[in-house]
């Protein structure tokens, strides 16, 4: 205690000395002076009001969060503009365009693709238990069924590019005739393509209010595109180890130049030639080919050009049947004609058969190319009836008139085909001065022959009586308009008709240079020559010959991948085949009776209507469909699920409403955490 006593004492002394001090400085000045307090006022003042704010900041905040998480449950929305919104069950048909337009690329995906993609963001965007229908080209039966979502995905997996073709009246008439089986008010198309303007016929869509369209266009990068469009053979009839030329034209579809694109004909899977050529950008050439006929029978051809990424149209496949020989029968009234037999018999493209006009078999006519009636002196009406069903089912029959031939059996022959008359024969020096030089007769005569040639001259000839209604073509006419040969279709075959004997002392016809090509072409020329080529969707006819009927007579056709038995009708001596829509792939068909020898060889090609790669941009796309009520879905680089959801039951809030509820909870988090 004795050790803190001074301590304590100096401690008190410590305490005690400033306020002795500073009471004897209060008695000395006698007043005391404070400091003013206006500014402890303040600062109270201004803590108090921050404090308040901080509590209304923080209530304004919690009151917000509150408010837009109860929106969120009510799940407000804005209302489309087309109508009023429904929750009652949705048919939603959606076409899918995968045309072989749609092989083209969009980045590294092809649209046909990209399309299937955004079908399945359309179709997500409604309920699994709305009605959906998926239309493809195709056209399938399935397709036309109303299916739940889940089976609508399975079909969807199902498309693939397909040779068919269809305009966009035609998809909407199809979709409207499936969306007529729902129940449902809300009935809505989308049509996913690229918008060819060669199939696009906007203008021919009807204007329908139940119905609520929408357009969404995919687009391609830049692509180029060559096409065989066509090909033709100079002469209408190929000979054995004769030279055949063929035509053919090739379109540049793209905006470039191409220089020596490379075209490969094949002939019976044979390479006959090579040959370059330069397209200027959108356009197109054409050239000649030339190439021998080594093969009778059916023979395959083939032109080819490489063209990537867009390749239907690189090929086009042709058959020709080339007969070994040509059959002709000359019948004589007396004595055979010197120019006619050395003309047939010299030739080992004919085989020749002579018989007098009393020993003609009619059941064989129609077993030969070509009948030369040598002037006859009457034609009976056995011979009569004959030579018209000869004709008729497309055979060649050549009169050539006798000056003292009896006139009325002749004529009425004539006048039974619907041809001119014999009326006089007239003994007038006459000179040829005109030859119709585009007959299909004549092609390929002239221009093997070079130089002025001497047209025919004759001492005489039978002058011509007119019908107004006869079929008859001048082939070589006189000075004064009379015809000196003359050719009129009957039926499916050719009557030809020389007002001159071939009698070199009356006429210079049989030693002309002319003569020769001209009788080859009437004998070898058909008119009902099958096509070179077919297009695939479109309705073609094959006429083939009718041998039986029993189960034998049932043509069928076969190619690389199946076999079908195609429709098929008797039409006389022939059976007509309808090729219909069985025929998908490109490429060579065989059309054969079983168990027989008898078949044919048919070429089939895609339609080359989705070559042109032209399509509508989307200002032109918006503008057309503006005129019939529909709307365009153009923002298709991204999922379309969510604007397709809002364009059919308006915008969505709940989702904004819960993202606002976040923001004001953390807002009134970082106002109690941070504002003091």
């Amino acid at each position: 205690m004795s050790f803190l006593y001074p301590s304590f004492l100096w401690a008190l002394a410590a305490v005690s000395i400033p306020i002795v001090v500073h009471l004897f400085n209060f008695r000395r000045y006698k007043t005391v002076y404070f400091p003013s307090i206006r500014f402890l006022k303040e600062i109270q003042q201004q803590t108090r009001s921050t404090s308040q704010l901080k509590h209304l900041l923080v209530l304004l905040a919690r009151i917000l969060s509150i408010l837009f998480l109860v929106a969120a449950f009510a799940q407000p929305f804005i209302k489309p503009t087309d109508g009023i919104v429904t929750i009652e069950k949705k048919a939603i048909s959606i076409y899918i365009d995968n045309s072989f337009s749609m092989n083209a690329r969009s980045g590294d995906v092809p649209l046909v693709e990209l399309a299937k993609r955004k079908a399945q963001e359309i179709a997500a965007a409604y309920s699994p238990d709305d009605e959906f229908q998926l239309l493809s080209n195709d056209f399938e039966g399935k397709q036309q069924r109303l299916v739940n979502r889940d089976q609508f995905k399975q079909f969807l997996e199902e498309v693939k590019l397909s040779s068919l073709t269809h305009t966009l009246s035609q998809v909407i008439a199809r979709e409207k005739e499936a969306l007529a089986r729902s129940s449902s008010n809300q009935k809505i198309i989308y049509l996913i393509s690229d918008f060819q303007k060669a199939t696009s016929d906007f203008e021919n869509i009807p204007i329908d209010s139940s119905i609520k369209i929408y357009f969404v266009p995919l687009k391609s990068s830049a692509q180029k595109n060559i096409s065989v469009d066509s090909l033709w053979l100079e002469a209408p009839v190929q000979m054995v180890n004769q030279p055949a030329k063929l035509h053919f034209k090739l379109t540049n579809y793209g905006d470039e130049d191409v220089s020596e694109e490379r075209i490969t004909l094949r002939i019976n899977d044979e390479i006959k030639t090579i040959a370059d050529l330069n397209i200027v950008a959108n356009g197109s050439a054409e050239d000649t080919l030339v190439f021998n006929v080594s093969q009778p029978g059916w023979n395959k051809g083939e032109l080819q050009v490489s063209d990537f990424p867009i390749s239907f149209d690189d090929n086009y496949y042709f058959t020709f049947n080339v007969k070994p020989l040509a059959t002709v029968l000359i019948v004589n009234t007396t004595t055979s004609n010197p120019f006619l037999g050395a003309l047939f018999s010299n030739s080992n493209l004919f085989t020749t058969t002579i018989s007098s006009l009393n020993q003609i078999n009619y059941s064989l006519l129609n077993t030969f190319d070509c009948i030369i009636l040598n002037q006859p002196s009457l034609i009976s009406s056995g011979l009569k009836d004959a030579c018209i069903q000869y004709v008729l089912g497309g055979g060649n029959l050549l009169l050539v008139p006798d000056p003292n031939s009896k006139l009325e059996s002749i004529n009425d022959f004539l006048l039974s085909m619907n041809a001119d008359e014999l009326k006089q024969w007239i003994k007038q020096n006459r000179q040829v001065t005109t030859i119709n030089t585009k007959m299909n007769v004549f092609a390929d005569v002239f221009s093997q022959m070079k130089g002025n040639i001497a047209l025919p001259k004759t001492a005489g000839f039978f002058l011509l009586k007119q019908r107004t209604q006869s079929s008859a073509e001048a082939l070589m006419n006189f000075n004064d308009g009379n015809s000196l040969f003359t050719k009129y279709s009957v039926g499916k075959g050719n009557l030809y008709l020389s007002t001159v004997p071939f009698d070199k002392s009356i006429t210079d016809f049989p030693l002309n240079p002319i003569f020769a090509p001209l009788l080859f072409k009437v004998v070898v020329f058909k008119n009902s020559n099958p096509s070179l080529a077919y297009r695939i969707g479109e309705t073609s006819f094959f006429e083939a010959e009718n041998i039986a009927d029993d189960e034998k007579g049932i043509y069928r056709m076969k190619g690389k991948i199946r076999e079908f038995i195609p429709a098929q009708r008797e039409a006389g001596n022939q059976t007509l085949i309808n090729f219909g829509n069985e025929i998908c792939d490109a490429g060579f068909y065989n059309l054969y009776l079983p168990d027989t020898t008898n078949h044919y060889w048919v070429g089939f090609n895609f339609n080359r209507i989705e070559s042109n790669l032209a399509l509508f941009n989307l200002e032109e796309i918006n503008k057309r469909a503006l005129k019939i009520n529909a709307e365009v879905i153009s923002n298709v680089d991204s999922d379309i699920s969510v604007l397709v959801s809002e364009l059919s039951r308006g915008i969505v809030l709940w989702k904004y409403c819960i993202l606002l509820t976040l923001i004001f909870i953390a807002a009134e988090i970082l106002l109690l955490r941070f504002l003091k």
